[in-house]
């Protein structure tokens, strides 16, 4: 049975009414801006997107800090970042309306371009997420409250880019099932609301129906984290809080971040799959910020 729910009925049904876990601030700077986007390697190394004065990917670790690691997607700045097993970064180069690969002698490739239906609409792709057999499924969201034309999710396999959605509004945040036949998407409805969609992949990765997994508010959905339960982390712009939301809609538990712009999360790899690493700014856009916090389910990344 499908369950939707919101952020206040779930504290009541599903037993998580505990105080939200605050993340621990890793690291800022004044150049990032916006920052999106974070993932790790097959090493441990974390990455990001800046969206700044600096405008390209970010690395960090615990021996050498955090640098700027590649100027890419320099228009707007990357946005979504997703690193496969072979340690290549792909990322959503936004006003440049393409998906690019950087592979780890960072050699920079497009991989998708020109596929927007009507560009004057559009507002370029958002987040995207690699699937173990190479496809590729991104959001392109048109826009973020809900007042928008619906946007669009796409899919790249075998290197041709097709229409997956456009069946919601603001299509953002993307994941896939821990067995990798579902696609999951955030998307919002109005300024403070927020849903999480599905979709079972057909053996093409095309989508069958749609399903709609749960509703949360308040909340501007962004960023997605799957992890080895099948629970999703969503993120909420504007409002500096994580949701841990089941597969069936119960809101389960939350993280909270000093700067209300929380955009993206992504679990560590390398012995570090239960630390959770999180994006944010200030809401003027103008400091980056990089948050972690410790949770009690390891992630798939």
């Amino acid at each position: 049975m499908k369950l939707i729910t919101t952020f206040a009925l779930a504290l009541l049904l599903a037993g998580c009414a505990k105080t939200p876990k605050e993340a621990e601030l890793l690291g800022s700077d004044g150049s990032w801006g916006n920052t999106e986007g974070p993932a790790i390697d097959s090493r441990g190394t974390l990455y990001f997107t800046s969206r700044g004065t600096y405008k390209g990917i970010v690395s960090w670790n615990e021996k050498q800090g955090f640098l700027q690691y590649l100027a890419v997607a320099t228009g707007a700045g990357p946005g979504g970042l997703w690193i496969d097993d072979a340690d290549n970064i792909f990322v959503t180069a936004t006003n440049e309306r393409q998906i690019l690969k950087v592979t780890p002698d960072k050699q920079v490739s497009v991989v998708a371009e020109k596929f927007e239906a009507d560009p004057k609409v559009a507002k370029g792709p958002n987040d995207l997420v690699v699937a173990k057999n190479g496809n590729i499924y991104f959001t392109d969201p048109n826009g973020y409250d809900g007042s928008a034309p619906n946007g669009t999710v796409y899919s790249i396999a075998g290197g041709k880019t097709a229409l997956f959605s456009a069946e919601v509004t603001g299509p953002n945040g993307i994941g896939l099932s821990v067995d990798e036949k579902t696609l999951y998407v955030s998307h919002n409805i109005n300024a403070d609301t927020s849903k999480i969609v599905r979709w079972p992949l057909n053996n093409d990765g095309s989508a069958g129906k749609m399903v709609e997994v749960a509703t949360v508010k308040p909340c501007i959905a962004d960023g997605i984290a799957v992890d080895k339960e099948g629970a999703m982390w969503l993120t909420c712009y504007s409002f500096g809080t994580a949701y841990r939301v089941s597969a069936e809609g119960k809101i389960l538990a939350t993280i909270t971040t000093g700067q209300k712009a929380l955009t993206n999360a992504k679990f560590g790899r390398a012995g570090a799959e239960t630390t959770l690493f999180l994006t944010s700014s200030d809401m003027a856009r103008v400091t980056g910020y990089i948050y972690r916090a410790k949770v009690d389910i390891a992630g798939l990344r």
